[in-house]
């Protein structure tokens, strides 16, 4: 969520410090003048209903990727049990937040960086989400991905590392790994294209985040495939999140 340096302030001046002002809080402050992001400095953030630790500074969850992830609870609130998979998984915010909200699923985690996987255990039970109906897998995209899912999330990297140089103040303290994929920011929607059909079940579903700027690309590479594909968009009216079915 997008706050001023100010309204941040106050945030945390309440959520952490009960409107005390302290020296930690001023220190707090210049971290925030400093453009560091306010939900690393509070230590958390809200995603959906679900509260998700950043203890480990993932990738802070972003309002834009609550949009899609919403819709896609929406869409199988009624499914019953199903499988599914959280890919890139960073803070594990996607399938915290399809645990929660979908009690019958069971959710399996994948993310690269193993140290990330003891923050989303403690967000799974912040949450009071109950372990066994979770899997937490250290691994590169689909490396270490067995079995079929109904349900796959995917958040990938995906902007070209040409665009270092404009990224926000903020994000400069993020991990690069989490936004910066290929030379051109393609190669993990090429493999999920190429390869993802083998991971779903006959009525599974592949949601990938994309920017818009990538559509038409991505509409040219599926113009050639058996997908059965669409494109949702984001908050702004963007094309912003792939869709792969298995063809009708």
């Amino acid at each position: 969520m997008y706050l001023s340096q100010e309204a941040a302030k106050q945030k945390i001046l309440q959520e952490k410090y009960g409107g005390i002002t302290n020296d930690a809080f001023r220190a707090d402050c210049a971290r925030i003048e400093a453009h560091e992001p306010w939900e690393y400095v509070l230590g958390y953030a809200d995603f959906l209903d679900c509260r998700i630790d950043l203890s480990e500074r993932p990738m802070v969850p972003r309002e834009e990727t609550a949009f899609w992830v919403k819709r896609v609870i929406e869409e199988w609130k009624d499914a019953g049990r199903l499988n599914a998979l959280d890919l890139y998984a960073g803070s594990g915010n996607i399938g915290i937040a399809l645990a929660k909200h979908l009690p019958l699923a069971r959710v399996s985690f994948n993310e690269l960086d193993k140290n990330l996987l003891p923050q989303i255990a403690r967000s799974l039970e912040i949450n009071s989400i109950d372990t066994s109906r979770t899997t937490l897998i250290a691994g590169d995209s689909l490396e270490k991905i067995k079995g079929t899912f109904d349900v796959i999330c995917a958040n990938p990297p995906y902007v070209d590392p040409a665009g270092v140089a404009d990224m926000d103040p903020e994000m400069r303290y993020e991990p690069h790994i989490a936004f910066f994929g290929s030379s051109d920011g393609f190669a993990q929607h090429r493999e999920l294209i190429r390869g993802g059909k083998k991971y779903l079940t006959p009525k599974g579903v592949l949601y990938v985040e994309c920017d818009m700027t990538q559509v038409k690309k991505l509409k040219q590479i599926l113009a050639g495939t058996d997908w059965n594909w669409e494109f949702w968009d984001d908050p702004y009216g963007n094309e912003g999140v792939m869709v792969l079915r298995h063809a009708v």
